[in-house]
């Protein structure tokens, strides 16, 4: 392959990892023997003449051996050392290795994959005016993959870009005009509303936000375990269902104390308990367990006082199955569940319910997937593509996301004319930079009690969506000043509205299997 100023690409975000020389640049003589023998096939003489002055930091010829060890020419084939040697020119100020090293991270080849960090590569490059580079920069704009999605920022690059000759690029910006038009003429089509039309002030009861003295929040997923106390060595008093209510009423480090819609079963010896279905424990230090027997598969849970109340629920041979709703303290982990913000009344209406049903979704033995009659949501899908994900019910509230077409939705709840939704692959949220810790193409919060923000900054006007705790898996996305952008699958819902998405109804099984995919898509990165 000869040294060129060529880019192999194809209308999108390049494809290929493609390394090129631009011999125009060249520095000294020896650079341009070395180019001459190279693009001759004589590699010997090129490797001879391009690695002294590379270890002399000469970033032309860094950057040739970086393509010598990328191609196998004169050298054996090494990507780690072609990487090596292409950071070492971007170091330098080679625009072209900065655009390689973009690439290799786009695919995590050699490298960790991340999209953030490959738009870095590339803005560095595109300030150096890299064609390939702004090409690249304009379309992860455009896409909001690996940078915030900014149609005019993806402009201006796709028009550097074409201004300099890149055919592809204009094709997108040919594709974007068309676009803009076509948004234009729905808005001028659309039924104007006359300002004498009474605006309508009473919200549905299931709609509205109310104010409460506990913090509510959903289990996030299936088996979550139920703890005595605030801590991984606690007593295993039972687990969650995915979907179940739950208020949080205290808080301990990175865990929650709970109250969920109906007390957790356990078993007790029967001569221990007065009375059915009110009954009270008739001595001392009597035992609570996870299952009617003393083998040891029956863990010890609690121990309950002479006079504590208890209601009787069932029994097997000579144990009874009791709950003790305020008796047995129940704590999970905070990163188990998806905090709701705000609380609307019919999350309030889906507890109250689940209350009276006598279904809580916790179980001291192994959890089963809830039935849609017991789920603390409902299933929908979005209609049509670039749904907009805002952080509060508002028009002029932050974009967090955009949605495509057909994409499963949990919806928790609603106000006017706004659902809120988890989308299967999770919402976008900023964090302050240092509680993020990258660990190759994952990353995770490395603090308790880490707010997410909807915008890269502190200041009002930036909603805090809920919290991470330490440990919390995120993907990165993007970075901004001293904030990161990060990808949240549990812990955060957002807002579109009711005329983007299907009716919320019952999951169907192909919801189901669609969500499923999507989320362990997701969840692997």
């Amino acid at each position: 392959m000869k040294m060129t100023g060529n880019h192999i690409r194809a209308l999108g975000l390049v494809a290929l990892f493609f390394v090129s020389y631009p011999s125009a640049n060249a520095q000294s003589a020896d650079i341009e023997r070395a180019v001459a023998a190279y693009n001759s096939g004589d590699y010997a003489t090129a490797i001879a003449l391009f690695e002294p002055n590379a270890h002399q930091g000469n970033r032309d010829a860094q950057y040739a051996m970086g393509v010598a060890y990328y191609e196998g020419n004169g050298v054996n084939r090494d990507l780690d050392e072609a990487l090596a040697w292409f950071r070492k020119a971007a170091d330098s100020g080679h625009p072209t290795a900065m655009f390689n090293l973009g690439v290799a991270h786009w695919q995590g080849r050699g490298v960790e994959k991340s999209f953030a960090k490959a738009v870095d590569w590339w803005e560095r490059a595109a300030e150096l005016s890299d064609i390939p580079s702004q090409y690249n920069l304009g379309l992860a704009y455009y896409r909001g993959t690996g940078a915030e999605k900014d149609p005019a920022k993806a402009r201006e690059w796709l028009s550097k870009a074409a201004a300099q000759g890149h055919a592809d690029a204009r094709r997108v910006l040919a594709m974007l005009d068309e676009d803009q038009a076509t948004a234009q003429d729905t808005a001028s089509s659309a039924p104007a509303v006359s300002s004498s039309t009474p605006a309508t002030t009473a919200e549905a009861p299931a709609s509205a936000v109310v104010n409460v003295n506990f913090r509510a929040a959903q289990v996030a997923y299936d088996q979550l375990a139920i703890r005595t106390g605030p801590a991984g060595s606690a007593s295993l008093a039972g687990s969650l269902k995915q979907g179940t209510p739950v208020k949080i009423t205290q808080t301990s480090g990175a865990w929650a104390k709970i109250e969920t819609p109906v007390a957790p079963r356990f078993w007790v010896f029967g001569t221990y308990v007065e009375g059915s279905p009110s009954g009270r424990i008739n001595a001392d230090k009597v035992r609570l367990r996870s299952s009617p027997t003393t083998g040891a598969d029956s863990s010890i849970v609690a121990q309950l006082d002479r006079g504590a109340a208890v209601i009787v629920h069932a029994s097997s041979g000579d144990w009874k199955q009791v709950s003790a709703a305020q008796l047995i303290p129940s704590w999970v982990q905070l990163s188990g569940l998806a905090e709701q913000n705000p609380v609307t009344q019919s999350w309030m209406d889906n507890f109250n319910a689940l209350s009276g049903s006598g279904s809580s979704g916790a179980s001291p033995t192994q959890a089963t997937a809830p039935s849609a009659s017991t789920q603390a949501f409902k299933a929908a899908w979005t209609i049509g593509d670039d749904v907009a994900v805002h952080g509060r019910p508002a028009a002029d509230s932050p974009l967090l996301n955009y949605l495509n077409k057909e994409t499963p939705l949990k919806v928790m709840g609603s106000k006017g004319e706004w659902l809120m939704i988890q989308p299967s692959g999770g919402i976008d949220v900023w964090v302050y930079g240092e509680f993020v810790t990258e660990n190759g193409a994952r990353a995770q919060i490395n603090n308790d009690r880490v707010r997410i923000r909807s915008l890269p900054t502190s200041a009002s006007g930036s909603d805090v969506l809920g919290l991470l705790d330490r440990g919390a898996q995120v993907e990165v996305v993007s970075r901004k000043e001293g904030w990161v952008r990060v990808r949240v699958l549990h812990s955060v819902a957002g807002w579109i509205r009711k005329e983007q998405a299907t009716v919320p109804g019952a999951i169907s099984d192909g919801w189901q299997e669609r969500w499923d995919a999507l989320r362990t898509q997701a969840a692997n990165g």
